[in-house]
């Protein structure tokens, strides 16, 4: 048994350590910038950073864990492949956490605990997605989305595995906000100052795109390459920043989460994401009523929501008042824009394929095959190419019908339950601030399926990544408490 001083005395080692190997790869690299010049700023960044991790997690595991979280939410590792033509590191890097959790198991009896429900729920939803191989027009198709599924299932699992305490849930939700900060930081200096022709190393892309009427502009789009995709996962740490500016005791970390609120919010703007814009909307009054904030919080938010005004677009409104097509109008047959001509084609087509094949869908990743098919007979959409359903939950039924939407609602009702049981356990031994931090975070899961009733599953692997923080929370609860 080690004893307590003796373990604070290894971890300070380790820290050490660890602050020793990344000032000797900062210098290593500044050493290699002197001699050879400067090719790559952002690649030794990434080069550094990725070693950096490494270190961190052979360290402690459940640092690795924080590694993870970060590089998903960050989509590191793709944007270190797309951008810099390094080798993928998210791969290697998850496999290092399983040998870690192998290794800890065998040599000092640290049994993997509280994994089984969620492999459970993982493995019914996978189970019928393989099956649709067997009815799918383009098998070749499914088998390659399912083989990606299995890839955020095990992140799904390694999740529930480390994480078990508090502390590092508060530690993860800390990572979340590092990740949301950095990148909102990144978009709203891009915009602010026109910053156009740099895409920061790949982790501030912003394509122009259609805005409204005959315009179009540059949309920020993060490390995603997509303006809607990224604003799904940012409106996820609006309420997070929030919880922790209402929450925390230090001045500077309540500063850094107001910060982040600031830029996640107006990186949500700068997408001109509609269906973001709602799912925010939405997320941030369900967040005033679970957590009605205190007025001098009020009156901070009112602040810097004034101070941000001069910032949004003009464009942005316009774009928004679009919204109104959407309203019931007898006088109109069909909507008016362009783009929900092909929403309503895209979800038309979904029902009606849904329709045809109830129980069993089209076939798991099978619903741009079928579009075109579908779409002629809708009459709406002139574009000749594949499309997706642009909503995840019809797009599930269309694919794998009555049977996939169950086994995926399975997934869905485990993590709403999850949430409720956490939340019950910390009021109940009177631990209010981590029960906040829990409606939070239920909050910001809340504002991503929100914001999926307006797009497809392009990007699974961050629902999966939240959905496996959510499930750990059963076990975080657990180990607090002594019952869930």
């Amino acid at each position: 048994m080690i004893s307590r001083t003796a373990f604070s005395r290894t971890r300070v080692q380790w820290v050490f350590s660890i602050f020793l190997g990344a000032l000797a790869l900062f210098l290593g690299a500044g050493a290699g910038v002197l001699v050879v010049g400067v090719p790559d700023v952002p690649k030794i960044f990434v080069i550094v950073a990725g070693l950096f991790a490494f270190l961190a997690s052979l360290a402690r595991v459940e640092w690795g864990l924080l590694v993870l979280v970060f590089i998903t939410y960050t989509r590191f590792s793709d944007v270190a492949v797309a951008f810099h033509s390094a080798p993928s590191i998210a791969k290697s890097f998850i496999a290092l956490l399983i040998v870690a959790i192998i290794f800890r198991w065998v040599v000092y009896g640290e049994q993997p605990e509280g994994w089984q429900r969620s492999t459970l729920l993982l493995v019914v939803f996978g189970v019928t997605a393989l099956a649709s191989m067997l009815y799918a027009a383009n098998p070749g198709q499914t088998q390659d989305a399912v083989m990606d599924y299995i890839k955020d299932a095990i992140i799904v699992v390694v999740v529930t595995v480390l994480l078990h305490r508090k502390a590092l849930f508060r530690q993860v939700i800390w990572t979340l906000l590092a990740a949301g900060a950095f990148l909102g930081t990144l978009s709203v200096i891009q915009y602010v100052t026109n910053s156009w022709g740099t895409n920061f190393g790949g982790f501030a892309q912003a394509p122009v795109q259609h805005i409204v009427g005959r315009s179009s502009g540059h949309r920020v789009a993060g490390p995603i390459g997509d303006p809607n995709f990224y604003a799904q996962i940012m409106l996820v740490i609006v309420p997070l920043a929030l919880d922790r500016f209402w929450s925390e005791k230090k001045r500077v970390l309540r500063l850094i989460a107001l910060w982040t609120l600031a830029v996640c919010a107006l990186t949500v703007i700068f997408t001109f994401s509609r269906g973001a814009f709602l799912a925010m909307v939405v997320t941030l009054g369900v967040m005033f009523i679970l957590r009605p904030p205190p007025f001098r919080a009020i009156l901070a938010l009112v602040i810097i929501a004034l101070l941000l005004v001069p910032f949004i677009p003009t464009t942005y409104t316009e774009r928004m008042m679009t919204l109104t097509e959407l309203a019931p109008d007898t006088s109109a047959q069909q909507p008016g824009e362009a783009s929900f001509r092909g929403r309503t084609s895209e979800l038309l087509v979904a029902w009606m394929m849904f329709k045809d094949h109830p129980l069993l869908g089209v076939g798991y990743d099978n619903y741009p095959i079928y579009y075109q098919q579908y779409s002629r007979r809708v009459g709406l959409d002139p574009r000749l190419e594949q499309r997706a359903a642009h909503n995840l939950y019809i797009e599930i039924a269309a694919e794998l019908g009555l049977v996939g939407m169950t086994a995926f609602g399975l997934i869905l009702w485990g993590v709403l339950n999850t949430f409720r049981q956490a939340w019950r356990s910390f009021r109940r031994i009177g631990n209010e601030e981590d029960a906040n931090m829990v409606a939070s975070f239920a909050v910001g899961v809340f504002g991503y399926l929100a914001a999926a009733m307006f797009i497809h599953d392009a990007y699974p692997r961050f629902l999966w990544l939240l959905i496996g923080i959510s499930l750990a929370l059963y076990n975080v609860a657990k180990s607090e408490t002594g019952r869930v």
